[in-house]
């Protein structure tokens, strides 16, 4: 069994129209709507993956249950819990012509304390029997930045392991207690250490003081440029499978799913590495988001070649 946590929910609507005209009218084409938020995409790449997943957070009003009802058509159980305000709605267009994607992204509800309180006991009792956690996404309003550290520390307590995939402070305080495995990006990274632009000495150094501290992987994800992973063992890279793009948006949750899932049922991690990578290049190549076929994932795997660094 893995749990997601996704803090911040949300209805994704994605639309597609011929050429995105800005200032003008446009006529939709196509209109996909998912639930979402990063841990629900990880959720929906777990069970295509066939996976045990469940679903946890925050969702309120009449978009919060809409939230459950789309996770049920999907088979995907959830316990997320009731929150007075009203979940968030997240559009996304997808410009045919230029092969261009816009985001709209609703902020989402304030989290009172007794709501907070509800999720840690939640956790607490969640990870006492299941060993597996996705924690993904941005801090809805009104939690600390230290939420995810608190997660993690009652993750860790109870003999579970945790994927962290966030950032900003939320990030750079996670990491202090200890997750199993992060997932940060360049730009992630280059806020941590007050920088514009990280280079990949960079990345290795930043990665090797990660592991030191007591992060088993860390996966560094760089879009079409591939990833640079960071174990006990050393340092790894590989590039991205070449594929036809036409939404890039959730392949970075897709990469936690195929991590996850990887290891999780006991792969080595260079073959749960690849996993990763195949499932974000494959979850690119769909206008849905959080979307994988296993068959073209375990097809881009055997393309994927990881080299020691």
């Amino acid at each position: 069994m893995i749990t997601t946590i996704t803090l911040n929910a949300a209805i994704d609507q994605v639309y597609e129209v011929d050429s995105l005209a800005v200032g003008g009218t446009n006529r939709v084409s196509t209109i996909i709507q998912e639930a979402g938020g990063k841990g629900i995409n990880v959720a929906k790449v777990l069970k295509r993956s066939g996976a045990d997943v469940t679903v946890g957070g925050f969702a309120g009003g009449i978009n919060g249950e809409r939230i459950r009802q789309l996770l049920l058509k999907k088979s995907i159980p959830s316990e997320l819990i009731q929150v007075e305000g009203e979940s968030r709605v997240c559009l996304t267009v997808l410009d045919s012509k230029k092969s261009k994607v816009t985001e709209l992204l609703e902020s989402g509800p304030e989290i009172t304390k007794q709501e907070w309180q509800a999720m840690l006991n939640w956790i607490d009792e969640q990870s006492k029997s299941v060993k597996w956690f996705a924690l993904s996404g941005s801090l809805p309003k009104g939690l600390p930045t230290t939420a995810y550290t608190e997660l993690i520390d009652i993750i860790n307590a109870n003999g579970a392991k945790a994927i962290l995939d966030s950032s900003g402070d939320a990030l750079r305080n996670g990491i202090k207690a200890k997750p199993f495995a992060i997932k940060p990006n360049e730009f992630e990274i280059a806020t941590i250490l007050g920088k514009a632009t990280v280079n990949e000495t960079d990345l290795l150094d930043v990665g090797k003081r990660f592991v030191d501290d007591g992060v088993e992987h860390v996966c560094f994800s760089l879009g079409e440029k591939g990833a640079i992973f960071v174990n006990k063992d050393g340092y790894f890279k590989a590039d991205a499978p070449k594929v036809e793009v036409v939404n890039t948006v959730g392949s970075g949750d897709a990469f936690v799913g195929g991590l996850l899932y990887g290891l999780a049922n006991g792969e080595e991690p260079l073959e749960a590495y690849k996993r990763a990578l195949a499932c974000g290049s494959v979850n690119a190549m769909y206008s849905k988001i959080g979307f994988i076929d296993s068959q073209q994932v375990e097809e881009l795997m055997g393309q994927i070649t990881i080299i020691k660094l």
